[in-house]
Order: structure tokens, then sequence, then C-alpha cells
């Protein structure tokens, strides 16, 4: 029988804290009762304080995939022109759906280990007026990479077009606001940086998309998918379009609540000096990052390039079954040429980082590569020197 690892530092979702576990042990009441609607209210009041914004919150019920297809459902109508910037996987799925609700993709791609520059955001807009949406990845998982979110929100905002952006492992690996960062449908998830379990949509929407929503010809209503929905019913009367899940609601409940005792800057600067001593470590030990800067790098895991003689799914292996260490690969078409080192919620810490580039030392020299043992720890243990776990303040 396969134990459980020791540590799961992939790139989500990722390990919970006790208390969120013992917060979804909670009695399962009717989603009317006055303590669960007290809950509910709550949860929205917290996840806003985490997205630190004044914009209507909704919490879907379903893992993110289904809150950025609400988007895309609930904007996209016939005709609609998207302008879909693709810098990684989950970038490019976003066309499928485009597509499924008739609208025409105008596609702004790069390669996979880049970031999109907004002069060419810019250039289509003026080679094309008539683009109303845009699509954006916030933060590139698969790739370990981010977009300048809040220089393309503003050239999409400034040519009065709304934006979608899946922020899902990018909530608190940046300090943002979907206000200031042009974020109109923002669509986080609570199974990676935030800790939380793995089930629903965390959803903030502008004024400006609930416009565009109401605006298409045939505003999309009766549907598992409306957002218009939510608004006409929770942010409205109180009310739910459908039954929620309510344990999954204890459990975002108590993240948020976590966090927002940590923090949010706190949070965020976790996530940061942890990526900093993770890119630090890979460079130590004589290995390439897979994004083309440190400046796109992201912040919730740090994605490495397969070093030559080693295959990524026996280095990924090894770790999980001679070490109990989980660790995440590529995806799609970045599989198999990188791996990633993940340091989200709890993980992004000095003791998982150390832990992980141990373990990835030891592991690299099991499997033949050159290792001068320390050198990949040392690295990170010089980038904590400010840390102070005491007074939960980062630099």
């Amino acid at each position: 029988m396969t134990h459980y690892p020791r540590l799961t530092l992939a790139s989500g979702p990722v390990d919970v804290s006790h208390e969120t576990l013992r917060a979804m042990q909670k009695p399962v009441v009717y989603h009317y009762d006055p303590v669960f609607l007290e809950t509910f209210r709550h949860t929205t009041e917290l996840m806003a304080q985490v997205y630190q914004t004044d914009y209507d919150i909704v919490l879907l019920q379903g893992e993110a995939i289904a809150g950025l297809e609400a988007a895309a459902a609930s904007v996209i109508e016939p005709g609609t022109k998207v302008l879909n910037l693709v810098s990684g996987v989950f970038g490019k799925g976003f066309e499928g759906w485009i597509d499924a609700y008739g609208g025409e993709t105008i596609e702004l791609a790069v390669p996979y280990n880049a970031a999109i520059d907004p002069a060419d955001v810019r250039r289509a807009f003026e080679l094309d007026p008539e683009i109303s949406v845009v699509s954006v990845v916030h933060s590139e998982t698969p790739s370990g990479t981010i977009n300048p979110i809040r220089e393309i929100g503003a050239i999409a905002h400034e040519y009065g077009a709304i934006t979608i952006v899946d922020t899902v492992s990018g909530l608190l690996a940046e300090d943002y606001s979907p206000e200031a960062w042009g974020m109109d449908i923002a669509v986080a998830g609570p199974q990676k940086c935030l800790s939380g379990v793995p089930g629903m949509s965390l959803i903030a929407v502008s004024p400006a998309a609930w416009e565009r929503m109401e605006s298409l010809q045939k505003p999309l209503r009766g549907s598992f998918l409306s957002l218009l929905d939510w608004r006409s019913t929770w942010v409205e009367q109180g009310r739910f379009p459908y039954t929620p899940s309510v344990s999954d609601v204890y459990a975002l409940e108590s993240a948020l609540q976590q966090v927002v005792d940590e923090g949010v800057a706190n949070v965020v600067a976790r996530h940061q000096v942890s990526a900093r001593a993770t890119r630090a470590a890979v460079r130590a030990l004589g290995l390439n990052l897979w994004p083309e800067s440190d400046a796109i790098a992201t912040s919730c895991c740090t994605a490495v390039a397969m070093p030559d003689g080693i295959d990524d799914a026996t280095l990924r292996a090894h770790m999980r079954s001679r070490y109990g260490v989980m660790i995440s690969g590529g995806y799609g078409s970045v599989a198999g040429k990188l791996f990633r080192l993940g340091h989200m919620g709890l993980s992004a810490h000095p003791t998982a980082v150390f832990a992980q580039i141990g373990v990835l030392e030891r592991t690299l020299a099991d499997l033949g590569h050159q290792v001068e043992f320390g050198a990949g720890v040392g690295a990170a243990i010089a980038e904590f020197s400010d840390w102070d776990d005491a007074s939960y303040t980062y630099r």
C-alpha cells in the first residue's frame, strides 16, 4: 500500500492546517440555518479582505476551472472579440471557452518561458479596437511564470475592454487588489497560496463586469455557471441559487481567517522570500530556471529546466518514494521539460524550503548528477537572514 508523503510540496493542492481540517468537522447544517448564513456572510467578507477589494464577491461551488468557465459564459456571446493572452498551458486552454460561447479569439502568444509584453497588448487594440474582452493568466503555474497584469489591465480599460484574470495561483503570491490592477473578473482557488481545500472558485466582480453581463443580448440565467444568478440571489437578497457545499465553506472561512490574522502583506512576503531562496538554491546547484528571467518568475513555485541525463518522472518518483517528498512536474506541452518546487501556503516557510532543497540535492546525487552537498541549502539559508517567525514580519 502506498503511504502518504511526508511533505506535499507540489504546485497545488497543498497541505492545509490543522485548524482548517478541524473546521471541516463542524456539523453539516441546513444552508439557510442562521449559523450557516452567518458563516457564509463572514466568509465573503474575509474573501474581500484577502482580495483587498470592494468589488462583489462570488463563492462559486466547484474548482477554479468552474469559475473561469463561468466568467467566459457570463461575458462572451456570439461575435465577441476576445484578446486571449497566451504564455502557458492555461492561457491557451481558455480559447476552448471562447469558442464554446461563440466568441472570436484574437490570440497574442509568447513562448511558455516568457511573459506578455504590454506594448504588444496595446498594438493588438490599435489593430482591432472592437476587442471588448481580454483574458489572461496572472500566474501560469505549469511554467512558473507571471504576467504584468497591472499594465495589461490599465491598457484594456483605456480601450473600454473588461478583463478576465486567472489568478488561481497568483492570489497571495503578489500583493494586489483587483481595482488597482484592472481585474474585472478575478478568479482564484483556495488550494494554492491560500493553503485551503480545493473545490471552490473565489471570484471578485467589478461593476463594469456586471454591466457587461447585463448588456448581452441573452444574459446567462438559470445556469450553474451564471454569475448574474449569484448577484440577484446572494449579493442582493442573501439567498443561494443552489445548495452550497457547507463543509467546503467552513474550510474556506478557516483558511481566510488565518491569512487575515497573519496579515495579507506578511503572507505575500513569505511567498516571495521563499521563492527567492529557492531560485538561489537552484542556481547554486548548477541548474537552470525555466522562466527566462527572475522578473517573470512566480512566487508560488519554482520551475526548473530538466538537467541533462535526468528524466522528469524518474526524479519526481525518486523524491517521493525514497524520501517522501511530493513535487510537481510540467503539464501539457511543457511536460517532461521541467520540474516544479512548490512553496505555496504553509510551505512558504524556511523549514519546508530547506527540506525540499536538501532532498533535491540527495536525489540528484542518487541519479548520478554531480552535486556539491549543501550548496543549494546554503544558498537558500542565506536568503532568510531577515526571517522572524515570532513577529510575523518578513522582508
